[in-house]
């Protein structure tokens, strides 16, 4: 499926992850988790193959579907059914056979006859793919996600961002992807197609990293958690549930927080030493080797702290409005 070894990631001079090996199996549902900009996106982007890593190496088995969370693939010509058919290439193969079959009443006998034996090829890769049964997986899955036919039928190009990006997640869920790689993909959906979307991931079958805001989602789908911890640039990985995950994570963080006290408090008595010792010139190299241990085990605990900080704003009461903003009359 995915198979991920020594990977390194940048964004311009910013590091954002480096040695991270992992892999992805049949039925690992993985939530990627992390603070905002830690690169949960420039991640699924990488594995998806639209990004290159900095360095590592990526293997890829199987089919990977990708849902980027502002979508503009296909071409904007074709009809919204034919954008999610054509994940298993039924969509063309549909065309092809309805231009042929107008052909089949051409006068001209040699183009009906040419038109009938391309429409019995295009028929037999068209059943060899699923056929009919496949067509209606496909509408059942866009009519769960409320893409009703009115939509399906219009060209990608006179669709909203919100239904372009409803087509594509019917495309890949249609698609029989091994993998897939889904971020916010609950981004544009009303509350029916979201209750439908998990129990459609829940009975998932293959490989499954996603990103969501979605908790409930995270909650009842996955079964491994992968934290991107930007301040150490590494991925932590939970092999449990969401909330095992949470207690772990919580534990994790205090053992954290004491082992960042401690290291300070043997700092400081270094830095005391260092002190005494300075005033005696006989010290003053011991008393600079103790300075140095004592910024060297500072010295990883200075980014953590300021990327831990939490601004606390405080915006002013507004004055009162002079004029009317926004005034509706018979809507």
């Amino acid at each position: 499926m995915l198979s991920v070894h020594d990977l390194e990631l940048r964004v311009g001079a910013r590091m954002l992850m480096e040695d991270v090996t992992f892999r992805v199996e049949r039925g690992d549902k993985i939530g990627l988790v992390g603070r905002n900009g830690a690169g949960k996106t420039t991640l699924t982007k990488v594995l998806a193959g639209e990004e290159l890593a900095t360095g590592g190496t990526i293997e890829r088995s199987g089919e990977v579907g990708y849902l980027p969370q502002d979508p503009r693939s296909g071409n904007p010509e074709d009809l919204a059914r034919t954008r999610i058919l054509d994940a298993r290439g039924l969509g063309q193969i549909m065309l092809g056979m309805e231009k042929a079959a107008q052909e089949m009443g051409d006068s001209d006998a040699k183009v009906s006859a040419a038109a009938m034996k391309t429409y019995g090829n295009l028929q037999d890769r068209f059943t060899a793919l699923g056929g009919y049964a496949a067509e209606a997986e496909a509408a059942s899955i866009a009519s769960n996600l409320s893409l009703p036919d009115r939509i399906l039928d219009q060209p990608l190009s006179t669709l909203s961002g919100g239904q372009r990006r409803r087509i594509e997640l019917a495309r890949i869920l249609f698609s029989g992807a091994e993998t897939m790689l889904l971020d916010e993909p609950t981004n544009h959906l009303d509350a029916d197609s979201v209750v439908w979307l998990r129990e459609f991931l829940k009975n998932f079958q293959g490989g499954l990293i996603v990103i969501s805001h979605d908790v409930e989602l995270v909650e009842e789908t996955v079964n491994r958690v992968f934290y991107l911890d930007a301040n150490r640039q590494v991925i932590d990985i939970y092999n449990m549930s969401w909330k095992n995950y949470q207690r772990q994570r919580a534990a994790d963080e205090e053992r954290r927080k004491k082992e960042r006290v401690n290291v300070e408090k043997k700092a400081g008595v270094l830095q005391m030493q260092a002190a005494k010792f300075g005033a005696k010139a006989s010290k003053a190299a011991a008393a600079h080797q103790m300075v140095r241990r004592a910024e060297k085990m500072l010295s990883g605990l200075d980014e953590v702290r300021a990327v831990d900080r939490v601004a606390k704003l405080r915006f002013p009461e507004p004055a009162p409005c002079g004029r009317t903003p926004l005034m509706a009359s018979n809507l």
